[in-house]
């Protein structure tokens, strides 16, 4: 039950920023700063983030993997991570969208640190993301209605099939249960892909992940199966306006490197089909939502559901 909790609040984060507005494509100059939101934003942001991540790790008991205490969920150093990465996307963006993506790399870098210290279970990293990631929109929501933008509405571009880089953040739910034998539980996965169209619709790529998943024998954790991958990428793109909806299939070789109870082989095949759709909320930025089956070698299922978050900068 808890790891469908988590993956809820983690999907509860996405439409939020799609439906974000920042500084986009108008005539004006696009670094104007409203002071006073910004600094507003920041300041609530942070304040919901510390208060809803403390009365959580406060009330919730779960023992983290080292066995070191009580405290594992959610992660405050993911929480504060994905707040500061969203703040630096809300306030940076407008110079240059890849500050977006270094951004959410580098929150993304932070949890994946956590899991593989043994300090947090991915689940753990997923609410602290969903948990971060909300309470930045929900701070510049208010924001924005204490000090609303003066001047025009901003008017966004159309959303094509542009060359670009993205970052994403997934939940990966294997089609299995724990309690028989060995099983396997919430993974994460934080992923960089790099797109390059061939047509109007169609264009190949590369991604590089890196993930882990619990593991359990008989509902007794045992660890975490780390590791990373680099897959080819092709995808279809349709654009409808300032929305984008995609498909793609990714091809390539996994290497795991943590391998509890040997539940793996070193080296296994990848493959990963997801559909997605993304918004337009900046000049050269989109973010969106992806679903997936994701296919690779794991203890008592080879299919998980892959859920990510999606952010990308055009080249």
């Amino acid at each position: 039950m808890k790891r469908f909790l988590i993956v809820a609040l983690f999907l509860a984060s996405i439409p939020r920023l799609c439906f974000a507005e920042t500084i986009a494509d108008t005539t004006a100059v696009s670094t104007r700063i409203n002071l006073k939101q910004s600094l507003a934003g920041a300041g609530v942001s942070l304040v919901v983030n510390a208060s809803v991540t403390e009365l959580l790790k406060h009330t919730i008991k779960e023992r983290r993997p080292d066995g070191s205490d009580n405290g594992s969920f959610p992660s405050r150093h993911s929480s504060y991570a994905f707040t500061l990465a969203s703040i630096a996307s809300h306030e940076l963006s407008r110079f240059s969208p890849f500050w977006t993506i270094a951004a959410q790399t580098a929150a993304n870098a932070v949890g994946m640190q956590r899991v593989y210290a043994s300090r947090h279970y991915p689940s753990d990293v997923l609410a602290g993301a969903a948990i971060g990631i909300a309470s930045a929109e929900l701070g510049y929501e208010i924001a924005r209605w204490i000090y609303p933008d003066r001047g025009p509405r901003p008017v966004l571009s159309p959303l094509d099939n542009m060359p670009g880089l993205s970052a994403s953040t997934s939940a990966l739910l294997s089609f299995t249960s724990r309690g028989e034998g060995l099983s396997t539980g919430c993974g994460i996965e934080s992923a960089l892909h790099i797109n390059l169209p061939v047509s109007d619709y169609f264009g190949l790529g590369a991604s590089f992940r890196m993930r882990s998943q619990t593991i359990y024998y008989y509902g007794e954790y045992r660890g975490a199966l780390n590791g990373a991958s680099l897959t080819l990428d092709g995808y279809a793109f349709r654009g409808f306006g300032v929305w984008g909806a995609e498909g793609s299939v990714s091809v390539g070789l996994l290497r795991n490197f943590d391998r509890p109870m040997r539940v793996a082989s070193s080296w296994s095949g990848l493959l990963d089909i997801s559909a997605g759709i993304h918004r337009r909320i900046a000049r050269a930025l989109s973010v969106g939502g992806r679903i997936g089956c994701d296919i690779t070698e794991r203890p008592g299922s080879w299919c998980a559901l892959s859920v990510s978050l999606v952010t990308k900068a055009e080249f």
